[in-house]
């Protein structure tokens, strides 16, 4: 199972989000369990009360072999346990697509005293997807934290199922696997009419033309209303910079966009700060000397 998370920034509001989940074209079939529209836009209106940058938790998630509603549904509270999400707050909504089915759930930042939990939260959802393939006797998906899964798991007694996953982790020195996100991130991306492959491949070329200049790299991606932030507690990866749509939606990290190594980026990041300081630095004025002082005025 893949499952997939992103969040809503409250200043993007939950229109778009909501017409993809409750509206989407391209579905065969569109099947609303629990939630609404109203309450999504609730949400986001608790989340600008209490003025917290994001509004709603998206996460999709899509099964390699075939799950009822139920089944579906049973997921999404252990989701919602995990997180410490109120399962009484939650919109879900099942899409079928080509004879299959996969499952959306939003849910409110905000849970009423607390803000929804974020803390390693990759990892979480995988863990608690390799158990529910598990439980259901569906085949293990590799993901890329198979390791801290295992160990997770071995911490809380279930050595069975730990064994089962750590049997994923490739050997020392082989190359962790890739989570397959590459088409969930693309239907994730329709609700804008966002042309991801499109866009990742301007970035590539607004670097190309650069000359390696990160100041004239940014005022390119201004042009399209992108833009580069440093990586936070919420992303995956924290030392990683982020280029992301003016409402909050990521295109990818600047180094796997533009193919530099990281110890290229951080010279150009290097250089960049020192250019920028150079050009704050406030010119010094020499004091007048003692023999350029204006004479007394006469007695």
């Amino acid at each position: 199972m893949i499952v997939q998370e992103t969040r809503i920034k409250t200043s993007s509001g939950h229109e778009a989000v909501s017409r993809h989940v409750l509206a989407g074209a391209k579905n065969e079939a569109i099947r609303i369990l629990s939630g609404s529209d109203y309450l999504l836009k609730d949400w986001m209106k608790e989340a600008r009360r209490e003025d917290i940058r994001y509004g709603l938790r998206h996460i999709a998630f899509n099964p390699a072999e075939p799950m009822t509603d139920e089944q579906l549904a049973s997921f999404a509270e252990r989701i919602c346990a995990e997180l410490s999400a109120d399962p009484d707050r939650m919109t879900l909504v099942i899409h079928q697509k080509d004879g299959s089915t996969h499952g959306h759930l939003l849910l409110p930042e905000w849970q009423d005293d607390h803000v929804l939990s974020s803390r390693f939260s990759w990892q979480r959802l995988e863990k608690i997807a390799r158990l529910e393939e598990i439980q259901l006797g569906h085949a293990l998906v590799a993901g890329r934290h198979d390791h801290a899964i295992a160990k997770a798991l071995r911490a809380d007694g279930n050595h069975d199922a730990a064994d089962r996953i750590a049997a994923l982790a490739p050997q020392d020195g082989a190359a962790r696997p890739i989570a397959a996100y590459t088409s969930q991130a693309r239907r994730m991306t329709e609700r804008q009419d966002f042309d991801l492959p499109t866009a990742r491949r301007e970035i590539l070329s607004f670097w190309q033309a650069s000359d390696n200049d990160l100041t004239a790299f940014r005022n390119l991606l201004a042009t399209k209303n992108w833009h580069m932030r440093s990586g936070d507690r919420t992303d995956r990866r924290r030392n990683a910079h982020i280029i992301e749509t003016h409402d909050g939606m990521m295109i990818g990290s600047f180094t796997r966009l533009t193919k530099v190594r990281m110890k290229d980026f951080r010279e150009f990041l290097e250089k960049e700060g020192l250019t920028a300081k150079n050009r704050r630095k406030p010119l010094k004025l020499s004091s007048p000397s003692k023999a350029a002082k204006a004479p007394k005025p006469c007695e």
